[in-house]
């Protein structure tokens, strides 16, 4: 259950964000925040919640519903791909720079980030080409 708050919180900080950026700029507070979180809510339980093995084979291929389950899945294995990336590193930075506010902690998370941002292009065009040499993609 913990495991659950820790995956909202960068939402509510986002969220937050959404709220204060437009009290700042003088804007009336809209509902765009809690448009945010009900969001992702829905997502993450439709995510955790369906039986993804179980209906995907009974789709019928062509349909719409195969083309949104299968954008569906492409999204998740690349939310996992980036989660894992993003893990590796940050453990990396923070085992290279012990020091967090120390001369060069900035520019060495700045590069961190970098290399992660690099990366999951690099993985993304691999993946376009395949899907280009396999005619699926566009």
């Amino acid at each position: 259950m913990k495991r659950w708050f820790l995956s909202l919180l960068p939402i509510l900080v986002f969220a937050g964000f959404l709220a204060l950026m437009q009290w700042l700029s003088g804007m009336p507070v809209t509902w765009l925040w809690l448009k945010a979180i009900v969001v992702f809510l829905a997502t993450t339980a439709v995510v955790r919640l369906l039986p993804w093995d179980g209906w995907i084979f009974k789709v019928r291929g062509g349909s719409v519903l195969y083309w949104l389950s299968l954008f569906a899945l492409f999204v998740r294995h690349f939310a996992a791909i980036l989660f894992t990336e993003g893990r590796r590193a940050l453990t990396a930075h923070a085992l290279a720079a012990p020091n967090r506010y120390g001369p060069g902690a900035f520019r060495s998370l700045a590069w961190a980030v970098a290399s992660l941002f690099s990366r999951s292009l690099a993985r993304a065009e691999r993946f376009y080409a395949a899907q280009l040499v396999r005619g699926i993609g566009e």
